[in-house]
C-alpha cells in the first residue's frame, strides 16, 4: 500500500472522501494524482494515464482547461465569496434557464445531492403530499429519502424509517409498475423523481414512450414530475437532456457540468412550484450557493458549450468509439452490450439478446469483465470508473487516436476473461 494512502486512511475514513474513489469495487489501490491536463492524469510519480472519467462526468472539456482556468483565477483574485448577490450567479441563471421553457426560476446549491434534495421539498410542500415514487437502482444522492434499504438496515445505517417510508418504488422502463404505485396509494405520491437517462445503474436507456407515460401519468394524478439531471444536463445537448426526449418534467436538479470541476448543483422549473422559495414556504439555505469560484466556472464553461458543432463533435467521437468497440467485439466473437449516448457509455456484461432495461438486468452482470478490464488497462496508462455499473465519458479533449486504441485494448482485455459472454456457436 503507498504510504500516501496509508496516511489518508489514518485520518480519513475509507481513505477518502467519496466511497467509489478507494476502488474497493475494483480490487485495487486508488490513484494519487499529483495534477491534470487535457485528457491525463499524472500521479504522484509521474505516471500518466489517460482519463475516462473525468471526475464522475463533470469534466466535459477535460481536465484544467485554460478557459476555465483562467476565469477561476481572475475571480480569485477579485474575491472568493460575497455573501451577498453576485453578479455571475444572475448571469449564469439566465443562461441555464434560456435553455428549456420549463426552467422559469432556477436557485443555486452545492452539489448534486442538494439540488435533487431541494426538489423534492419543493415537491412535496406544492402537493400537501409525502411520497415519492423512485425507480429500482436510481441514484439521486446520499440524504435519507433517497437511500435504497429494507428497514432492518435502516437504523443501521442512520437513517430514519419514517422518512425512507415515504418510498415508493417502481421498476424503470415499466409502465404498469408506476401505475401500480400510483392505485397502490392514492392521494399520497407528492413526485416522481427520475434519472431520464438512467445513468446510475451503469447506463439505461428510456424506452420509446416511458417518459411520456410518466408525465401523463403525473398530470392525472396531480404530482410533480422532477428529472434529476445531475449527470446528463449540459452533457448530450446545449441545457438539460429532456429537449432531447421530447418529454418536459416540472422541476429539473442539475450539477456536474454547470459548474466547470468546481462543487455546484442547481433546481429549476416551473414558477407557480419555485414561487414557494419566494414566499419562504420552503427553506432552501447554503453559504456557499452560488459563490462567484463556481460562478465563473460555470460561466466559462457554457461559453465552450454554446459554440457552433460543439455537441456535434462529441457525438461524432462517441460514434466513432461504439464503431471500433463493435467491430473487435466482433473479431473476438464476444457478445457483451456497449451502450452508449452522446459522451457516455459503458460495458454491460450479459448476451446482446438479452435486454437491458432496468436494474435488475444490470444486477445480473458478472463482475469479473469488469475488474479484468479495469485492472489490466490501468497498467497500459488507462483509468475508468472505479465501479462496474458507473458509466464513463468522452471530453472534448480525447483525440480520436485514443478512442481507437482504447477501443482495440478494452476487448483484448475482456476477451481474455472467461466470464466475458461469447457468441454462441450456430
Amino acid at each position: 500500500m503507498r504510504p500516501e494512502i496509508k496516511r489518508a486512511l489514518h485520518t480519513i475514513p475509507i481513505g477518502a472522501s467519496s466511497p467509489l474513489r478507494a476502488c474497493r469495487n475494483v480490487e485495487t489501490e486508488p490513484l494519487v494524482v499529483a495534477e491534470a491536463h487535457g485528457q491525463y492524469l499524472h500521479d504522484i510519480d509521474g505516471t500518466r494515464y489517460i482519463d475516462f472519467m473525468y471526475g464522475f462526468g463533470p469534466l466535459i472539456l477535460g481536465h484544467a482547461p485554460q478557459a476555465v482556468s483562467s476565469a477561476i483565477a481572475r475571480q480569485a483574485v477579485d474575491g472568493t465569496l460575497f455573501g451577498t448577490y453576485c453578479v455571475q450567479e444572475i448571469e449564469l441563471a439566465e443562461r441555464i434557464t434560456a435553455t428549456a421553457g420549463h426552467l422559469e426560476q432556477l436557485r443555486f446549491v452545492c452539489s448534486g445531492t442538494e439540488a435533487v434534495m431541494s426538489t423534492l421539498r419543493l415537491a412535496r410542500a406544492y402537493t400537501g403530499r409525502t411520497g415519492v415514487l423512485r425507480f429500482n437502482g436510481g441514484y439521486h444522492g446520499h440524504f435519507d429519502l433517497v437511500q435504497n434499504k429494507d428497514e432492518a438496515r435502516m437504523r443501521d445505517a442512520g437513517l430514519d424509517p419514517a422518512a425512507m417510508r415515504s418510498n415508493v418504488y417502481a421498476e424503470y422502463n415499466d409502465t404498469a409498475s408506476v401505475e401500480r404505485a400510483f392505485a397502490e396509494h392514492p392521494g399520497e405520491i407528492a413526485a416522481v423523481v427520475v434519472e431520464p437517462i438512467a445513468c446510475n445503474m451503469s447506463l439505461v436507456l428510456p424506452e420509446d414512450g416511458f417518459l411520456a407515460d410518466l408525465r401523463r401519468i403525473c398530470d392525472r394524478e396531480g404530482a410533480v414530475l422532477i428529472f434529476d439531471e445531475v449527470i446528463t444536463g449540459f452533457r448530450l445537448t446545449y441545457g438539460p437532456a429532456s429537449n432531447l426526449l421530447g418529454v418536459t418534467p416540472d422541476l429539473t436538479a442539475f450539477g456536474k457540468i454547470i459548474g466547470g470541476g468546481t462543487p455546484v448543483g442547481a433546481f429549476g422549473g416551473r414558477r407557480d412550484i419555485m414561487r414557494l422559495l419566494d414566499e419562504e414556504r420552503v427553506l432552501q439555505g447554503g453559504t456557499l450557493a452560488g459563490n462567484p469560484l463556481t460562478m465563473a466556472a460555470g460561466l466559462a464553461t457554457l461559453d465552450v458549450l454554446a459554440e457552433p458543432g460543439f455537441y456535434e463533435e462529441l457525438e461524432r467521437k462517441g460514434a466513432l468509439l461504439e464503431a471500433a468497440v463493435e467491430r473487435h467485439r466482433a473479431e473476438k466473437g464476444l457478445d457483451f452490450h456497449f451502450v452508449r449516448t452522446g459522451s457516455i457509455f459503458a460495458f454491460i456484461f450479459v448476451p446482446r439478446g438479452t435486454p437491458v432495461r432496468r436494474k435488475a438486468d444490470v444486477a445480473a452482470q458478472p463482475h469479473s469483465p469488469y475488474t479484468t478490464l479495469y485492472a489490466g488497462i490501468r497498467k497500459d496508462g488507462y483509468h475508468l470508473a472505479p465501479d462496474i455499473e458507473e458509466p464513463m465519458y468522452i471530453s472534448a479533449a480525447t483525440p480520436d487516436e485514443t478512442l481507437e486504441d482504447f477501443a482495440a485494448r478494452a476487448v483484448a482485455f475482456l476477451a481474455t476473461d472467461p466470464n466475458t459472454p461469447r457468441v454462441t456457436p450456430a
